[in-house]
């Protein structure tokens, strides 16, 4: 299909970040687009209709996922996406920039006429971020085919179930298994803000993905003695909380030694929580974040002898529980190689690290080869109406996307 060279050229990547940036503007500052809102529904609307203008067919799916699809005459397709929806106060480019950097992609392509030899898919997932349900990921999880018969009964703080949200929206939960597409895709690809601050303080425009990281999440109980904070010496204590500031000195010590983890304590609770008492029983939640397999592989087994070893020297009681273990997923050589074609020919130093974020992609990369394009978020800051990444690393990522789908879809 051939697209008027002028008509493409009407929009352009900046103009459309701050025009999706007024749809869902909260009072209070940044953005606030939900699952099965009006508003994330007018945003995605707004983005079909640009796919629509640059001649691709559109459709939202069983699970809310708008898909854009260029058709061509053989093969699977080649899909760039990310997401629309935000956290409360979000800022303008987390998951966004991902959606309209590849309609710019598909822009840059129709103007140099480019015909694709296999189809090439544009998407937007619903509900990456989880804000208003905590069902994150919820589209790509419908996407690679996975059960959310159990998401579909979790509800808001309004009482509101997911299901009765979808209907809400036109939508009919039961057919939410026809949205499992990815068997239709040979390679995924998605652009994001790096949502930290290694590119941002290495002064670098472009990173190129490795490894998304693993997450493991520890519930940890340190159990001491509840006594006066007059009259009971240091030494004849069993403070729960030293226990606790102890193993989360060790945890920052361990990252520290080890680039590929990260570790983070950022949930703790003490009981009694009196001034004038020491901390009997100590409760907190343990976020690692391993990039490669070994780091995932080992780091279980030494927070555990870190936590029973520092229980045991403080006199304390253990308990230790896992709440879950995802593992990291390596992006693919292949399609990372087309990335870096794509980033010489922009004739950009490219660096290469690892996600400490998850990412719609870290589903899909289980099933299809996929890779990830990062630009700098100013000051690592995400989550955030500071969010911001110069419009000309925003346009740079876009162009490296088109490359790279060019590649792709050849």
């Amino acid at each position: 299909m051939t697209i008027d060279g002028a008509e493409v050229a009407e929009r352009s990547l900046t103009e459309d970040v701050t025009t999706a940036a007024t749809i869902g503007a909260a009072p209070n500052g940044g953005l606030a687009r939900f699952a099965w809102t009006p508003e994330l529904a007018e945003v995605t609307e707004w983005v079909a209709q640009e796919l629509e203008r640059l001649g691709l067919d559109t459709e939202i799916d069983a699970a809310g996922n708008l898909l854009g699809r260029w058709p061509a005459p053989q093969g699977k397709a080649v899909m760039a996406a990310s997401h629309l929806d935000t956290v409360p106060s979000g800022g303008p480019l987390d998951g966004a920039l991902g959606v309209l950097g590849a309609v710019e992609a598909v822009r840059i392509l129709r103007r140099e006429g480019f015909e694709p030899a296999r189809p090439i898919w544009i998407g937007a997932f619903m509900d990456e971020e989880g804000a208003r349900f905590g069902t994150a990921l919820f589209g790509s999880r419908a996407f690679v085919g996975e059960d959310l018969t159990e998401a579909l009964e979790v509800r808001d703080r309004q009482g509101v179930s997911v299901r009765e949200a979808m209907i809400a929206q036109g939508h009919d939960p039961e057919r939410l298994g026809e949205a499992a597409q990815v068997d239709a895709l040979s390679a995924y690809l998605e652009l994001h803000i790096e949502q930290g601050p290694v590119l941002h303080t290495k002064q670098l425009r472009l990173g190129i993905v490795t490894s998304i990281t693993g997450i493991l999440g520890y519930r940890v109980t340190l159990g001491g003695e509840a006594n006066h904070a007059g009259t009971t010496p240091i030494d004849l204590r069993r403070d729960a909380l030293v226990g606790a500031a102890r193993v989360i000195v060790a945890l920052r010590e361990e990252a520290r030694t080890d680039p590929q983890l990260r570790a983070t304590v950022g949930d703790i609770r003490v009981v009694p929580g009196a001034t004038n008492v020491i901390p009997g029983r100590c409760e907190f939640v343990v976020d690692l974040r391993p990039a490669v397999a070994d780091t995932f592989e080992r780091a279980p087994g030494w927070l555990e002898a870190t936590i029973e070893r520092i229980a045991a020297e403080e006199g304390l009681e253990a308990t230790i529980r896992r709440d879950y273990a995802a593992p990291p997923v390596p992006m693919d050589p292949h399609v990372t190689d087309q990335i870096r074609a794509a980033a010489r020919e922009e004739q950009v130093d490219a660096l290469e690290l690892f996600s400490g974020a998850g990412h719609d992609a870290m589903l899909v990369a289980r099933q299809v080869p996929s890779g990830m394009i990062f630009v700098p978020s100013r000051g690592g800051i995400s989550h955030s109406p500071e969010e911001w990444t110069d419009p000309a690393d925003c346009e740079l990522g876009a162009r490296v996307l088109a490359g790279a789908l060019r590649r792709l879809a050849s």
